[in-house]
């Protein structure tokens, strides 16, 4: 269930939006422009935090030939939860992902990404994805 979001929250969500947008552009400018210096990332697919500016460059390098080699990226992200304290935003999200042929691959997401507001617009500061689990039950 997502919630309803006031204006400043849904303009944190929305810089969520974007950089996927740009992902499915292939325009990793897009998504450099509203990262922070001190940006890190966990990847959906990868083990590895990258957590400096050269470590993200080269990540959304390869990243980008990855998603071409793959193939068409369809998304549909939905806000969860946006928590807004002062400057800072954790914004929890939830993406149904899916690349066509010719690597075909579908996946139910969970995106959690911090953020902080500089000069009146929200930046990231950390993005973290994971892959759902798929019929796990504890016992």
């Amino acid at each position: 269930m997502t919630q309803k979001l006031t204006e400043d929250e849904d303009s944190a969500f929305r810089i969520i939006e974007g950089v996927y947008k740009s992902y499915q552009g292939f325009d990793p400018q897009g998504i450099e422009k509203v990262q922070l210096e001190e940006y890190t990332v966990w990847d959906g697919t990868l083990p590895q935090l990258f957590k400096s500016r050269s470590e993200v460059k080269d990540f959304h390098k390869k990243d980008q030939e990855n998603t071409k080699a793959r193939g068409e990226f369809i998304f549909e992200i939905k806000p969860l939860k946006v928590e807004i304290k002062g400057d800072i935003a954790i914004v929890l999200s939830s993406m149904e992902a899916e690349w066509k042929e010719p690597n075909a691959w579908k996946a139910k997401m969970r995106i959690t990404d911090v953020m902080k507001k500089v000069n009146g617009k929200w930046m990231m500061w950390h993005h973290h994805e994971s892959v759902e689990p798929d019929g796990y039950n504890h016992i």
